[in-house]
Formats: structure tokens, sequence, C-alpha cells
């Protein structure tokens, strides 16, 4: 009787083994994609057509086996259908892989790995805008034309546009770095030049939309670069603060 239980605990001990080892083994087996299913097995009819089979990619005779849907499709694929034997005589393939040889098939490049998204490239600095002594300094230049079509509907404002061509506004917009606060009490003296002429004018404040700037006009005409340069003077700083700009239009 001892030696039936020994052979007994034996037995289950060797059928638990062999099925721990299954498991393990199709565990660790990776799932085919549908171009390796098809390089391996499929592409001996497929590739070149034998036996009325649709050719890899040729999507109009792909399409009227798909009209029953690719759940149709992939079953009649894994029973077997005309000249094709059951999951076209692999019988290891699975559902899902028999379903992914089918759409690669039908069509080739989803099978194409997918290119990466191009990092769009680093901003370089703002070239109207600087960081200087724990203030942030923001250079606007706008054509008079183009003040002249946003004032239009203040004619005071409009009224002190100068005439002619060549003409800029030239504003500046102060925040303190930390806060990110409108800095109001400053003065600012600003140059406008060339390497031929120049215009130094103080930018005067003005509010639009709750928001404070300092600006006035000057005259570039042409094309050539200019260099902007503020004098920036904060309420309480013993010296100003001087900030360039190189403006190339």
């Amino acid at each position: 009787m001892t030696d039936n239980r020994t052979n007994l605990v034996a037995a289950a001990v060797l059928v638990l083994a062999q099925c721990a080892f299954s498991l393990q083994a199709a565990a660790q087996m990776k799932e085919r994609s549908g171009k390796q299913v098809v390089d391996e097995q499929c592409s001996k009819c497929h590739l070149k057509g034998e036996g009325g089979a649709p050719k890899i990619g040729d999507r109009a005779a792909w399409t009227p086996r798909l009209k029953q849907g690719m759940d149709a499709l992939v079953m009649s694929g894994i029973r077997g259908h005309g000249g094709m034997p059951a999951r076209g005589n692999r019988a290891d393939l699975t559902d899902n892989e028999v379903r992914s040889a089918i759409i690669y098939m039908f069509n080739p490049a989803s099978a194409a790995p997918k290119a990466k998204a191009k990092a769009a490239p680093a901003k370089g600095p703002d070239p109207l805008h600087k960081s200087i002594e724990g203030m942030e300094v923001f250079l606007g230049v706008v054509p008079a034309e183009t003040m002249r079509a946003r004032l239009a509907s203040d004619s005071a404002a409009k009224a002190r546009i100068p005439s002619g061509k060549g003409y800029f506004h030239v504003s500046v917009v102060l925040q303190e770095s930390g806060s990110k606060a409108e800095i109001k009490d400053a003065e600012i003296e600003a140059r406008v030049a060339n390497l031929v002429n120049g215009e130094t004018r103080k930018l005067e404040p003005a509010t639009t939309n709750k928001r404070l700037s300092y600006g006035s006009y000057f005259q570039m005409p042409g094309n050539d670069p200019y260099t902007v340069t503020l004098k920036i003077q904060k309420k309480g700083a013993a010296v100003p603060i001087e900030a360039k700009f190189d403006l190339k239009r």
C-alpha cells in the first residue's frame, strides 16, 4: 500500500512539473508579428498568387474578401477556405497571429515602423527681450501705418502720429524679474541709430488695455539695421540701466 501511495505521489509531482514547464514555455513564447507569419508561411502562396490566392499588398484582390468584415475573414483563415488549409497549414498559429498576417497582407505598410516625431527645434533667445539686473525689458517696434489703423477710433492719439514715410513706434514694457509686476515709475531715454544717423527721445508712458508701456516715434528709413539703446532710470536707483537691441528688418 505504501509503495502505491508513493508511486501516486511521484506521478502527481511529475504531472505538475510538466504542467509548470508547459506554462513557463507558453509564457516565454513571444507572439509573432503579421510580417513574420507571412514571411515564414503565407508568402509561399500569397507572394505570387498561387492557386488564386490574393497577392500581398493587392488591395483590389483583398477588398471583396473583406465584405463580411475582418472577423469573418480571420475565421475563414482559421478554419481553412478553398485551397488554403486551416491556419495556413501552421497549426501552431494563434488566432491573433492569423489576424495580424491578414492585416499585413492587405496593407504591408502597416508593419513599417512609425517615424518618430521630430522634436521641435529649440527656440533661440528672443531678440526683443532682455533680462537685466532683476528687470525684464520687452521692446516693441511697429510701423506708423499699423498704429494709425489700431488707433482709428482715437482721433487724439492718431493725430500724434507723425506723417511721412519710415516712421515706427518704439515701445518698452518693464517688469520685475521675480514677481513679473509692471514697473510704472521708470524714466526711459531711447536712441535709435544706424551707421549714418540717429535720434534720441524720451519715451512717454501710456496705458493700453490696462498695460503700461513707454513709447515714442522714430524715423528709420530704408532697410538698414538699427540699434536701439535704452537708458532706464528706475525710481531710487543711483545710475540708469542700459539695454541694447539690434533691429534687422
